[in-house]
C-alpha cells in the first residue's frame, strides 16, 4: 500500500466552520474530520470501510492541517 499525497481539505458551510469542522479527503474518500476539544483543534481519523490502514504522507498531512486551520479561521 502506498502513501497518499493529495489531501483535499473542505469546509462545506459556515455552520461547520462555527463547529470547527473541516473535512479531509483522499480522492473521493473522506478520511478525517477536525473538531475543537478543550480549545485545541483535533483530527479524528475515520476507519476505512475495508478495515485496511490509511497511509498519508506526513508532509501532506502537515500542510492539510495548516490549511484546515486557515480555512476555519477565515469564516
Amino acid at each position: 500500500m502506498r502513501a497518499e499525497h493529495e489531501i483535499t481539505v473542505r469546509v462545506v458551510s459556515p455552520e461547520e466552520a462555527d463547529h470547527n469542522v473541516a473535512e479531509f479527503w483522499l480522492g473521493d474518500k473522506l478520511f478525517g474530520l477536525t473538531r475543537l476539544e478543550d480549545g485545541e483543534l483535533l483530527l479524528r481519523i475515520e476507519q476505512r470501510a475495508d478495515g485496511a490502514a490509511i497511509l498519508v504522507n506526513a508532509h501532506s498531512l502537515a500542510n492539510a492541517l495548516a490549511q484546515a486551520k486557515t480555512l476555519l479561521q477565515s469564516y
